[in-house]
């Protein structure tokens, strides 16, 4: 488990460089576009990480039993 986490601590590192060097490229009209875009697709990506090592810190939890749905049309 603590393999795993290195690894996204290291996804991590790498969004926040490409981060830094799309800020570079603010300078010129097209390349802002694309800067914006990609910084979105970024702190997008950035989110999912969080979430993954939030869910991999969290202390496992007894699952829940299924309960019945009953879809006649009653």
């Amino acid at each position: 488990m603590r393999k795993s986490t290195l690894g996204l601590e290291r996804a991590r590192e790498g969004l926040s460089l490409a981060e830094r060097f799309l800020e570079q490229l603010e300078h010129n009209q097209p390349e802002r576009h694309i800067r914006n875009a990609m910084k979105e697709w970024l702190l997008a990506s950035r989110a999912v990480i969080d979430s993954a090592i939030d869910t991999l810190e969290e202390p496992s939890t007894p699952t829940k039993t299924a309960r019945k749905i009953s879809i006649s049309n009653e």
